[in-house]
Formats: C-alpha cells, sequence, structure tokens
C-alpha cells in the first residue's frame, strides 16, 4: 500500500526503498534521537517513505534538493551518462506525494531548495542531530558535500544511507575518502546501495 503509492514519485529501487523503511524503523524503534534527512529527493517518494514512518512522532524531516537537476560533474566523475540538469523536479512534486497521497503532517516536514554547497552548510545548525542520512547525489562533489557537511551531526548509532555507491564512481570514492579510518563497516544492499551505522 505505502509503496504502491510513493512508486510514481521515485526512481530508487524497490530493495533500496524497503532499506530506508526497514532502517527508518528500527531508528523509531530504538528511540534513536535526531532528524531524518534525505540530500537529492526528486519528487520525494524515498523521503515519504521516511516521513511515513516518523509520521506518530515530532521528529524533524528534512530534504534538500536544488529542483534543477544534477549539477556539473567534476574530473572525479568518471561514468558521465547523466547530464546536468538532467532529473528536474519541483517542491510541488514532493508536497503532492507528501500532503496529498500519504497525508503527513507539515509541520514536521521541512523542504529546502537550493545547491547542497549553499543549503547545506547553512542548515546544519537548524537540523542538528541526525537519526538516519540519506543521500542520492550521484556525483563526486554533491556526495561529499553531503558527508562533510551532515556527518558531524549524525548522532552514535545512527545509520547513513549512500544509494549510488555502486554504480557512479565519484560518489564511491567521495565515500572511501571520507569514511578512511573511521572504523566504519559498509553494508551492501543491493550491489548499488550501502548503509553504515555511526560508532
Amino acid at each position: 500500500m505505502l509503496f504502491s503509492k510513493v512508486s510514481p514519485f521515485t526512481k530508487v529501487p524497490y530493495l533500496r526503498l524497503t532499506n530506508t523503511y526497514n532502517l527508518a524503523r528500527k531508528v523509531e524503534r530504538n528511540r534513536i534521537d535526531g532528524a531524518f534527512v534525505e540530500c537529492g529527493v526528486w519528487k520525494g517518494g524515498c523521503a515519504a517513505v521516511m516521513a511515513y514512518v516518523a509520521r506518530k512522532s515530532t521528529r524533524k524531516i528534512w530534504l534538500f534538493d536544488s529542483f534543477k537537476g544534477l549539477p556539473e560533474s567534476t574530473k572525479e566523475d568518471k561514468n558521465k551518462h547523466k547530464i546536468s540538469g538532467s532529473l528536474v523536479a519541483s517542491p510541488d512534486d514532493c508536497k503532492k506525494v507528501l500532503f496529498n497521497q500519504l497525508k503527513l503532517n507539515k509541520i514536521n516536514i521541512v523542504i529546502r531548495k537550493g545547491w547542497f554547497r549553499d543549503v547545506l552548510p547553512k542548515s546544519k545548525p537548524e537540523i542538528g542531530k541526525i537519526a538516519l542520512l540519506r543521500t542520492d547525489a550521484d556525483w563526486y562533489e554533491s556526495t561529499k558535500q553531503c558527508l562533510e557537511n551532515l556527518y558531524e551531526n549524525v548522532v552514535s548509532g545512527g545509520y547513513v544511507i549512500i544509494d549510488d555507491y555502486g554504480y557512479f564512481s565519484g560518489c564511491k570514492k567521495a565515500v572511501d575518502e571520507f569514511i578512511k579510518g573511521k572504523n566504519i563497516k559498509i553494508n551492501k544492499i543491493d550491489g548499488i546501495g550501502i548503509f553504515f551505522q555511526k560508532p
């Protein structure tokens, strides 16, 4: 029922969608303090899954996207078949699935429009603690911005999901560089997506 309602609003495959759902439920069940955050929202389907799990709590849901499509790739991004400006959606698409389809409470959901390099540093203090951070950023620089700005806010025992790790070389490079020496164990979801728990 939930997945059929959100499926027109996401390109995230079923296994990765259920992983997001299960980790969000685990966070709720274990009462891990902090917000749910997604960077790279598109039309909001996966974000809606996270928000739905937290619907009975006061947990904040923070959603970040340029809503202009992908930014320019850099030299670290070798598989460039996705071009800048593709995957365009609007905040209204997100509102459609969050508030029309799932009837979620607007008061706990924040949608921020802008490039990660601009909006994440400004939003970091306001977000505070993060229990679940999900990034669907595709490129090296975008993934790096998410981790460098927000990982510090992730609480011990909180989770980080990287949607594109096994698909985009730049994304993988950004993650590998960031977690080096941090005693982090990567868990594979489906050969592309991964997640890890903050020690």
